[in-house]
């Protein structure tokens, strides 16, 4: 028995598809039968991909006319946008607001929030031609912090009241939006600023009531369950993949 693919006939944009988690959702969309265009400051490798169905596009969202310029050439490429998916983060150096230099501050803001609208901005009257599902990937220190991330989770909890804005802005057009909010995950990033895979699960691990830190292919996981059907009941919430870590 034929059993068709959640995500069969849609394009989705992956922004940050160069790193761990956003590859891993640009593959779990393919999988599930979308179109994928890659988004990264450097196009990616599209091995593995089904030949036409990935597309790589080289764009620095913090850069206006590089975000427009792509989300063009996507739509003219696959005819369509379905599926935006805001994955693109900055690596924001620890410290406090006395601390932060004012460029990497704005960088920050630049990549993790403008980065974001200006996709929402050029896509979105692209996907009112047929609904679709914007989903930003922000974290679970948008709803709490630590030490040191001033820049990092503010720019996180922005995130997530944008969620809201998008939801409520853009329901008539049959447009859900939905923010998901990871814990730690083992990804390239985490492991070389904590010095290494075991050094990240020793001290990130135990801030985790379920006992670990997450994979990339969880938060996939759940990312393609969020603009699949299966969640047509849900828009202008977060989602916490977080392994417990804000129930503490």
């Amino acid at each position: 028995m034929f059993t068709p693919k959640p995500l069969e006939g849609r394009v989705a944009i992956v922004t940050g598809a160069g790193g761990d988690i956003g590859m891993a959702i640009a593959r779990r969309f393919a999988d599930a039968g979308a179109s994928v265009a890659l988004l990264d400051l450097r196009a990616v490798a599209t091995e593995g991909f089904e030949t036409g169905r990935a597309l790589p596009v080289a764009c620095d969202i913090g850069d206006p006319q590089a975000v427009s310029t792509a989300v063009e050439m996507v739509a003219d490429h696959f005819g369509r946008i379905d599926i935006l998916v805001n994955n693109a983060a900055a690596e924001t150096p620890l410290g406090t607001v006395c601390d932060i230099p004012l460029e990497k501050w704005k960088q920050t803001l630049d990549i993790n929030l403008t980065g974001a609208f200006l996709l929402c901005k050029h896509a979105i009257p692209l996907m009112r031609r047929q609904g679709g599902v914007i989903l930003n990937i922000a974290s679970q220190l948008g709803h709490v912090t630590t030490p040191g991330r001033a820049a990092y989770s503010a720019s996180k909890a922005a995130l997530h009241s944008l969620t809201r804005s998008l939801a409520l802005d853009h329901a008539g057009d049959g447009i859900r939006a939905v923010s998901l909010s990871p814990g730690a995950v083992l990804t390239g990033r985490v492991a070389r600023q904590a010095g290494g895979d075991e050094a990240a699960i020793a001290a990130l691990a135990p801030l985790h009531p379920i006992g670990r830190i997450g994979k990339p292919e969880e938060i996939a996981a759940t990312a393609l369950f969020l603009v699949s059907d299966d969640a047509a009941f849900i828009t202008g919430t977060d989602v916490l993949a977080d392994g417990g870590y804000t129930a503490r």
